[in-house]
């Protein structure tokens, strides 16, 4: 039997989010299927009680998220759900909410100790040499902060990848991006001497096979960048 969508009438503040909200956990609940025409904007506007313009930006936001498609001249379907689709519509909601670094960090935390646990266990010949040469490029372009950072993730993103764990690969490619923008300002705010000193650090205990040490190393490596980028705010906000 076919489950009826359950759609509530919004209140007056927050209307977008409370549309996209309801719009989505129709689709993730299964209430509207894959495959699935959704009903007309005039029929979802009437049931939540809110204008046309809400329910058009609800929709094409779940369509940038990859949950529904808009077919020209039919209309709005369901796309099918997979574990790819949840993890790639996280970046685009990290960048809409205005995600913070910090809090960015604070997740990559226990992230990439993690990777770095089964980096120890899992990484290849291949994987080591692929990490040292993301090393050079950091040593290389120590005093460029641009280059720096986009090696500084890299780097980040090989551990995962030595991790031989899809998910682990995924959600640091994401994280990667969302930090992309600003990770060239956090170079520039600390320098590169940090970096290079525990990548390199945590590549050998990855290379000694010593997982408590990656894990630990890791761990202090975001930490230290954590306290040392709050000093940075501490500062400029007395100084003001």
């Amino acid at each position: 039997m076919k489950q009826k969508a359950v759609l509530t009438p919004v209140r007056r503040n927050r209307v977008r989010d409370q549309v996209f909200d309801q719009f989505q956990e129709q689709v993730v609940k299964g209430v509207w299927k894959p495959g699935e025409k959704l009903p007309s904007e005039n029929e979802l506007a009437t049931s939540l009680g809110v204008s046309r313009v809400s329910i058009r930006e609800g929709l094409q936001k779940l369509v940038a998220l990859g949950f529904l498609e808009t077919r020209h001249g039919e209309g709005t379907f369901v796309k099918e759900l997979t574990p790819d689709l949840h993890l790639n519509s996280l970046f685009p909601m990290l960048i809409l909410e205005h995600t913070s670094v910090f809090h960015v960090l604070e997740y990559r935390r226990s992230m990439d100790t993690g990777a770095a646990a089964l980096a120890v266990r899992r990484a290849t010949a291949d994987d080591i040499a692929e990490l040292e040469r993301i090393m050079g490029v950091m040593k290389d372009c120590r005093d460029d902060p641009a280059l720096f950072a986009e090696a500084d993730l890299d780097f980040h993103l090989a551990v995962a990848k030595a991790a031989k764990n899809p998910v682990f690969i995924k959600v640091n490619s994401i994280i990667k991006s969302v930090l992309s923008a600003s990770m060239a300002g956090i170079v520039r705010a600390l320098g590169s001497r940090d970096g290079l000193l525990y990548h390199r650090k945590i590549l050998d205990a990855i290379k000694a096979r010593d997982e408590r040490l990656a894990i630990r190393l890791m761990d202090e490596h975001v930490v230290r960048t954590i306290e040392r980028l709050e000093k940075g705010r501490q500062k400029t906000t007395e100084s003001l």
